[in-house]
């Protein structure tokens, strides 16, 4: 067989010594393995032997293959720019939703001929998610590698030292705290498989502290080498930790019963003795030529099989309501990494019938093809329309009654939608409703933790920054939707609230919902100087705004009287805006200019002296005449700038 495998670096961490160890023994078979990374990551492996082929992604397109595997979550959507491949394989090593991981919601339910799982617990967790409970995998060590020497033990604990969150290496650390004892790491020390083997003799305890693990293999390496385990029960351990007979297993986050398992195991040498023994027994149940030769029989089966079924995966991605309550529109200018974070958490969360719109705005290949696989209704622009016109190429496809007009750099909490709805419908003057977020603009809105209270942002006063925004779809669409005029991002989410206040309408501030903002990760990285073009767009929305009659369209439902009071209001606003932004550009000037001043003054009196005993020569005289002019000069140009 011809075999690809959708890896995201070959770097020593992510299950990626699992599946080298599998290409190595699927090589020995007979097979071609190739491994085919991102474009830009390096092309080499040089922490293990790998003996399959290795390309980046976008020369490895036009490949023809058997079975092209992926197993990080966030590649599923590579799997359709290979054409060229007869099945596509998800192999699961871990239930990535229980830390957080982006994509899994979708690398969980892509358009596969073959599930596969490394491990009974992710087995259990994939049908709990999907319905669907896939076949199981083992795992190996190699045990050339990982095997007892009679070595004396330098370290206390052991750990691998990853410091995510969920990995629970504070836990180890809060545990030896209690203990008096210090904690080595490996992770930093970046080890070849013969170092990291001699790591694990070292020490008299090896300590596992995550709150969840698809296997973890560094738990049974410890075994292999023939020392002590002390880890939480996170799920993947299972297939090895069997506690009081091959490990001591103790609760996720609880430092203090860690704290116990490691003095136990310390101090009780009979205890000790059993645990090793039993671990090195366990160790050797797990072969790499027996994974490998099950994943081969796997893979056969499905490459023979004329026309494999579709997995009955519930809920199925593609199902898309006929008659969506809400548009969720997200657009992205590559920052794919951003925009599945986004999709994961609308995915989860959103508790209301929806359709998932997403826009690309002329990114490049991969973001694309994400775009056109990740979305219920995908819209692909060729270029790069900025945000107002990447969000109403957008509307112009969305059916729901409601349209959120999401920023890609954001995570929604769980019941987002169903409040900010409801706002709106409590009061038929509700226009726009937009939550509580962790970085804005606008400081009103900004909160750390989700609130009890809905308020009116004042009118003309505080336009909330467009992190997210809900509204009324045909309402959107009869004020002229978006600003257009505005080059590429910044001062529409403004305009679009003026136009609102003008009309009569009213924004409400709904702090229950909390929304994560990364803030100018959208296409701030991308665009540099935030400044000059926000005040590039900002002179445009002064210049819409201050016009004696603005270009703004007038709902049906609100009265010319009080359209008209309510565009002298915002002329005003817009004015003042005006002469704030225009007075606070040209402070630089102003104390550019006095500090010139400042440093040319005693710069002038210094040569003065120097010369003080000739009078009358001409420098002294320009010099005299220079310091008498001196007040005036600075006087003057301070009246330039219209601030002195």
């Amino acid at each position: 067989m011809r075999i690809g495998m959708l890896e995201p670096h070959l770097l020593r961490f992510g299950g990626i010594r699992r599946m080298v160890e599998l290409a190595n023994r699927l090589v020995a078979r007979g097979h071609h393995v190739t491994f085919y990374l991102p474009d830009g990551e390096r092309l080499r492996c040089d922490w293990m032997r790998c003996d399959a082929d290795v390309r980046g992604i976008g020369s490895g397109l036009d490949d023809t293959l058997d079975v092209l595997l992926f197993n990080e979550e966030t590649q599923w959507h590579q799997l359709e720019r290979f054409t060229r491949a007869r099945r596509r394989v998800f192999y699961a090593l871990h239930a990535a939703w229980h830390y957080d991981k982006a994509a899994t919601w979708e690398a969980c339910r892509a358009p596969v001929d073959l599930q596969l799982a490394n491990s009974r617990w992710t087995a259990d967790q994939l049908e709990r998610e999907t319905g669907h409970r896939p076949p199981v995998v083992p795992t190996g060590i190699n045990r050339q590698q990982f095997h007892p020497v009679d070595v004396r033990p330098r370290y206390p604990i052991l750990c691998v030292g990853d410091h995510r969150g969920w990995k629970g290496t504070a836990l180890i650390h809060e545990a030896a705290t209690l203990l008096g004892l210090p904690v080595e790491e490996y992770a930093h020390k970046h080890l070849r498989q013969d170092q990291l083997a001699r790591e694990y003799r070292k020490a008299e305890v090896f300590v596992v502290g995550s709150r969840a693990e698809g296997f973890g293999h560094p738990g049974l390496e410890a075994l292999a080498c023939g020392v002590p385990l002390v880890t939480t029960d996170n799920g993947g351990c299972r297939e090895y930790a069997v506690d009081g007979e091959t490990a001591l297993v103790v609760p996720p986050d609880d430092p203090e019963s860690m704290a116990a398992a490691i003095k136990r195991v310390r101090g009780d040498a009979e205890l000790r003795q059993r645990l090793t023994t039993n671990g090195l027994a366990t160790a050797a149940r797990f072969d790499w030529d027996r994974a490998a030769e099950e994943m081969e029989a796997h893979l056969q089966q499905v490459c023979d099989d004329p026309a494999p079924r579709p997995l009955e995966l519930a809920p199925n991605r593609r199902e898309t309501s006929e008659h969506p309550q809400l548009s969720v529109i997200v657009a992205q200018w590559d920052q794919r990494h951003h925009t599945q974070r986004c999709v994961e958490s609308i995915r989860r969360n959103t508790d209301v019938p929806y359709e998932l719109v997403l826009v690309d705005n002329g990114s490049g290949a991969d973001a694309a093809a994400y775009a056109s696989q990740a979305a219920d209704v995908p819209v692909l622009n060729e270029t790069n329309l900025g945000f107002a016109g990447g969000m109403n190429a957008g509307l112009q496809r969305a059916r729901g009654r409601w349209v959120a007009f999401v920023n890609n750099d954001t995570r929604l909490p769980p019941r987002w939608a169903s409040p900010l709805i409801e706002s709106l419908e409590a009061d038929g003057r509700r226009a726009l409703a937009v939550p509580a977020v962790t970085v804005a603009g606008n400081q009103h809105t900004v909160r750390q933790e989700p609130g009890t209270t809905v308020e009116h942002l004042p009118r003309f006063e505080s336009p909330p920054s467009a992190v997210l925004y809900l509204l009324d779809r045909h309402l959107v669409e009869s004020l002229g939707a978006w600003g257009e005029e505005f080059p590429v991002a910044s001062a529409e989410d403004i305009d679009l609230c003026f136009k609102l206040w003008v009309n009569d309408r009213d924004i409400v501030f709904d702090s229950r919902v909390l929304v994560e903002h990364v803030g100018k990760g959208t296409a701030g990285p991308k665009l540099g100087d935030y400044e000059t073009r926000w005040a590039a767009n900002r002179r445009v929305l002064f210049d819409k705004w201050t016009a004696p009659d603005p270009d703004v369209p007038r709902l049906p439902d609100c009265p010319e009287d009080d359209f008209q009071r309510n565009l002298d209001v915002a002329r005003s606003v817009a004015g003042w805006m005006q002469r704030y932004f225009t007075a606070r550009d040209r402070l630089p000037r102003v104390r550019a200019i006095r500090v010139v001043v400042r440093l040319g003054r005693p710069v002038i009196v210094r040569s003065a002296r120097f010369v003080r005993a000739r009078r009358q020569s001409p420098i002294m005289l320009a010099a005299r005449r220079l310091l008498a002019r001196l007040p005036r000069v600075e006087r003057r140009l301070l009246r330039l700038t219209d601030l002195g």
